[in-house]
């Protein structure tokens, strides 16, 4: 059997139809998440990446808890509870409305009483998922390539995850802006954004530098790794970062490093962790954080 490409393609084009499906997919099921106790920053949202695709991680439901998970190997959607009752539905073509319908229902058949909000977060022209009926497609191999992606980004967020001192949250999927990523805080709290919204305002409500994937968007259309800094210092766009196919995007203002750039680099592995390091320093040191938050990653 030939193992899976460690970094495979993903044109944006291509997987934009699945991706439109899989995100507000995952929307639906990272809003089951917001049963758990709130975390600062919405800690208690993310997806976890699991061998075989994402998890919920435990919900609390009465005296137990539940899990959903997505397997994106044989792709289709589980929910198991701690009283041992489970139930699946599989992925493939079909509308948001019947892909959503048929998670809630498979969640209370196993047991859990759910309520969902139906409204997407932070997408362009957010449809009710109940009334987006449009028949989307499922490319199985997109979805399996874009999973393989995240596998491949997180074993180096992890490495980056590592070396870092101060708060941190685990490395997951933020199912609203559909992407990995890493946070590191460093304790300060600045002041809050007057125009900010609900989302925004908890999220951003702590001074950090984020960074990770995702696989574009309509304005963005390829996939890239970003890194950003919050509140963002003085003149941080003329730092300096790595490899050379990285730079600051003026629009987007974080820095990126397109995808298909680091599949044609020969050592993929260490220019992302070259970029992860060298963005979160040019923020850092505009910043003013102090030095002894980066460590070695290594016990003493």
């Amino acid at each position: 059997m030939t193992p899976p490409e460690t970094w495979p393609a993903l044109p944006y084009g291509a997987f934009a139809p699945t991706g439109y499906l899989l995100h507000r997919g995952l929307q639906a099921i990272g809003k089951l998440a917001l049963l758990k106790p709130f975390e600062p920053e919405w800690a208690n949202v993310a997806l976890e990446l699991t061998s075989r695709g994402l998890s919920t991680g435990l919900i609390p439901s009465g005296s137990g808890y539940f899990a959903v998970e997505v397997d994106l190997v044989s792709h289709e959607i589980r929910c198991t509870t701690t009283e041992g009752r489970a139930g699946r539905i599989p992925l493939g073509p079909t509308s948001v409305a019947r892909l959503t319908g048929d998670l809630i229902a498979m969640v209370r058949d196993a047991g859990a009483e759910v309520k969902l909000d139906p409204r997407p977060q932070e997408v362009p022209r957010p449809i009710p998922f109940h009334e987006d009926v449009e028949p989307r497609p499922y490319e199985r191999e997109l979805a399996h390539s874009w999973w393989r992606i995240l596998i491949a980004a997180h074993r180096v967020l992890q490495r980056y995850h590592a070396r870092f001192r101060g708060k941190t949250q685990p490395v997951g999927l933020m199912w609203g802006t559909f992407d990995l990523r890493d946070v590191r805080y460093n304790g300060d709290l600045p002041e809050a954004e007057p125009r900010a919204g609900y989302i925004r305002r908890n999220a951003m409500d702590a001074s950090l530098v984020e960074a990770g994937w995702w696989p574009g968007n309509e304005d963005y259309p390829r996939p890239a790794f970003y890194s950003f800094t919050f509140p963002q210092p003085p003149e941080i766009e003329l730092a300096r970062v790595e490899p050379a196919a990285a730079r600051w995007d003026g629009v987007l203002r974080e820095f990126v490093l397109d995808y298909d750039d680091l599949r044609a680099s020969t050592d993929a592995d260490g220019d992302l962790l070259a970029f992860l390091e060298t963005s979160y320093r040019a923020g850092a040191t505009r910043a003013g954080w102090p030095a002894s938050l980066e460590g070695s990653g290594r016990p003493i």
